[in-house]
């Protein structure tokens, strides 16, 4: 019998792939990304584990959710059929260029019971969505009495000054949104520093040794239930890049998230992931180093930028299951 586990604001990525490659996207989704989707069974079997965990509703995203639109209605039809509501569906709204496929598409997930969508807009999104098909969505959903919100609306009125007819490269934007628009734009995001907006971190913050960027704090969030994902090849993932079997997950976690329930996971199946609920990233590095890790002479911005460094390491060097999936260190 599995302890209780709040699994709270959660999501199921159902693909990894995406139409647009992100500065800032935590799952590193890119158009050359893995073309697996989440399977029939694979959905039926989430769709049940999450009813069981006693899961009340999740929201779906990716990757691109609507890459594949059979691939989402079987994620839909399973949460429903387990009595699992929808909060939102997340996209970048890349397939929104006729109304009357906007609104067939709307239509049927509404049938589905996902009845609000999430519209990326940002200064990210604009260099591979027109903004003009966002825009299309929301003026569907609100024709339809649809549920939606932007993300993040404080954007809008900045791009709505460019055309929207079409994208906006990197150096268009510098010269429209300033300079610093990647840098003003995570620090007015709020981005949690993690996957490709790692990237963004190296740029922002300075770079230390790896001794200094490492701590000993354990990584509780790893077994918290709030705000983690259930991905397509059925692992919860509650850092991008870190997987633990949804029935394994279960057994270890506690509604405290104590770093004592490291011991109920298998060290040799989840070395990683044991290394840093017991001594945070620097029993990572340790380890890391044990299997011939050399640091970057450049140094790390965080210690999270650390433990990605010693994990894309490892993944060749002393593979593991929590080192996953392998699309996500691909495509970073």
């Amino acid at each position: 019998m599995f302890r209780s586990c709040p699994i709270q604001y959660s999501g199921v990525i159902i693909n990894y792939a995406c139409t647009a490659q992100c500065k800032h996207c935590m799952f590193a989704g890119a158009p050359k990304g893995s073309r697996d989707f989440i399977t029939p069974e694979a959905a039926d079997r989430i769709a049940l584990r999450l009813h069981q965990a006693g899961v009340d509703s999740v929201h779906i995203g990716g990757g691109e959710p609507f890459m594949r639109f059979d691939a989402l209605c079987e994620i839909l039809s399973a949460l429903q059929k387990h009595r699992v509501g929808i909060d939102y569906i997340e996209t970048n709204a890349f397939w929104c260029r006729d109304r009357e496929t906007v609104s067939q598409r709307l239509k049927t997930v509404r049938s589905l019971g996902a009845d609000t969508v999430m519209a990326s807009v940002d200064p990210f999104h604009i260099e591979f969505v027109p903004l003009e098909r966002p825009l299309l969505l929301v003026e569907t959903l609100e024709k339809l009495h649809m549920g939606y919100f932007i993300w993040q609306e404080r954007f809008l009125r900045r791009l709505m000054a460019l055309d929207i007819h079409i994208t906006h490269s990197p150096k268009e934007l510098k010269a429209a949104l300033g300079e610093d628009y990647v840098a003003d734009t995570a620090s007015e995001y709020g981005i949690g520093m993690n996957g490709r907006a790692l990237r963004i971190a190296r740029e922002m913050y300075p770079l230390r040794p790896a001794e200094e960027a490492a701590e000993k704090k354990p990584c509780a969030k790893l077994l918290s239930g709030r705000h983690c994902h259930v991905d397509l090849y059925e692992n919860i993932i509650s850092c991008p890049g870190i997987s633990i079997a949804f029935e394994d997950f279960l057994e270890a976690a506690s509604p405290s998230s104590l770093p004592s329930d490291a011991a109920v996971l298998d060290n040799a199946r989840y070395p990683v992931v044991s290394r840093l609920l017991t001594g945070g990233t620097s029993a990572l590095l340790q380890y890391g180093r044990e299997k011939g890790f050399q640091e970057d002479p450049n140094g790390y911005a965080s210690k999270c930028d650390l433990c990605y460094g010693l994990r894309k390491y490892l993944l060749s060097a002393a593979p593991s299951k929590d080192i996953a999936p392998a699309c996500f260190y691909e495509m970073l």
